[in-house]
């Protein structure tokens, strides 16, 4: 009896330790929760910054289609006091000039609104990915959440089979006092709670672990699962095969994929397209009478260039880029086969939930009987111990895989949710 006494005051202290360690965390409703994920989640922030990264990019590079203006001087100093050449003045001590130019490269084959189209389908495809991230990311988080949740209340469940278990100790020592059971029942009954004082402290364990996977995925927000009764979760997501094939972001990703696929293979094409580039100068100041063009003149410049041979380069990248475009049709396909195995997959996953549940609902209520019809005649001294056990081992069981089959069906909504992109509409056109 000591040995068992002391280990119940041991994970009494484990218990309450955890506990302690956990009451500085905020609690928090789902919506709450996933909130903070989203807001100060690093993965998802770090994200977020790479793409509006990429925005100013794509700005940055689309810049050279535009006109160029610039201004600029030079400055020289010669050794000797005065220098002629041809008779034109080179200036005393040297020379000095200050000009002004606006050049452009005009697009007369269609290459830059090409060139603009494809960043811009980029863009749209990073735009994609995280949104598809944003759903993974908070599909998980709701996940934890649950998993959270029901940890808590196996925590409880636990606990009430300790105090039926001490219970039960009670009464086979009180038996045992008034010599009408052997010791050996006095030992399985403390072997019992023993045991049932080790499974709460593993229930905690695996509370605490949660709730240490909620903080990382919120930032390092300290946050538990808001205190609510368990309520066997309904069917919420309108599921279906066409609906998620155009909600779910990476599928837009690929499809945006394939459309830049199919740009790069046009600006391939171009690559002996002639060029136009032309300039407009004009000279604000000049001692130098070479200078071109001379002191407030202007000069207009246009220079064409006409590729005849680059060695079958452009041919080459044109064929690269073909096989580019059917690798991102097939890619696409197999993004659309994805979504489908995975709704299928959380379809079945759903469906026996529902039907463990329901089994195991009804197993819950039986073993319960049971129970407490063994604990009543063992009581009254017409049940052997060992059936008083059994009973208690099946109660137990029966309860432990109910709770874990509502986790089931939270976490089977959760992949039906995140299979038809519920975390997060589609990107708008």
């Amino acid at each position: 009896m000591g040995k068992g006494f002391k280990a119940t005051l041991l994970a009494a202290a484990l218990l309450g330790g955890v506990f302690s360690s956990m009451s500085n965390a905020a609690e928090t409703s789902l919506e709450e929760f996933l909130t903070a994920v989203r807001e100060k989640n690093p993965s998802l922030q770090a994200s977020y910054r790479r793409l509006e990264a990429f925005r100013h990019t794509v700005k940055s590079s689309v810049a050279v289609q535009r006109p160029s203006v610039g201004i600029r001087g030079s400055s020289s100093w010669l050794s000797d006091t005065y220098s002629s050449q041809a008779g034109r003045n080179m200036g005393e001590k040297g020379n000095y000039s200050l000009s002004a130019a606006i050049t452009h490269r005009f697009d007369v084959s269609g290459v830059y609104g090409a060139q603009e189209r494809q960043l811009l389908l980029q863009y749209n495809g990073l735009a994609s990915d995280h949104l598809t991230l944003v759903n993974n990311t908070l599909a998980a988080a709701e996940s934890l959440y649950w998993q959270s949740f029901i940890a808590r209340q196996n925590i409880i469940l636990q606990r009430g089979i300790l105090n039926q278990r001490k219970e039960d100790l009670r009464i086979t020592e009180e038996k045992f006092r008034q010599q009408l059971i052997p010791r050996l029942d006095v030992v399985r009954a403390q072997a019992k709670v023993e045991e049932a004082e080790s499974l709460v402290v593993e229930a905690e364990s695996v509370y605490k672990n949660t709730l240490a996977g909620m903080r990382t995925l919120a930032g390092g927000s300290d946050l538990e699962p808001r205190e609510e009764n368990l309520l066997v979760p309904a069917l919420s997501v309108e599921v279906g095969m066409q609906e998620a094939v155009e909600r779910r972001n990476d599928i837009r990703s690929a499809e945006t994929a394939l459309e830049r696929a199919k740009v790069l293979k046009t600006l391939a094409a171009k690559g002996m397209s002639p060029t136009v580039e032309g300039s407009v100068g004009y000279m604000l100041l000049t001692d130098n009478d070479n200078a071109s063009p001379v002191e407030k003149e202007f000069l207009l410049a246009l220079n064409v260039s006409i590729p005849v041979y680059d060695g079958g380069k452009t041919k080459e990248d044109v064929a690269d880029k073909a096989k580019g475009v059917e690798a991102a049709e097939w890619s696409l396909e197999a993004r659309k086969s994805q979504v489908r195995e995975d709704l299928g997959k959380a379809l079945t996953q759903w469906e026996k939930a529902v039907a463990v549940e329901s089994s195991k609902r009804k197993q819950v209520a039986r073993s319960d009987e049971e129970l407490k019809i063994t604990q009543l005649m063992y009581k009254e001294g017409m049940g052997a111990q060992i059936d008083l056990l059994n009973a208690q081992v099946d109660n137990q069981k029966v309860k432990t895989e109910h709770l874990a089959a509502i986790k089931e069906m939270y976490l089977a909504l959760v992949s039906l949710k995140q299979a038809m992109s519920e975390y997060e509409p589609a990107p708008a056109e």
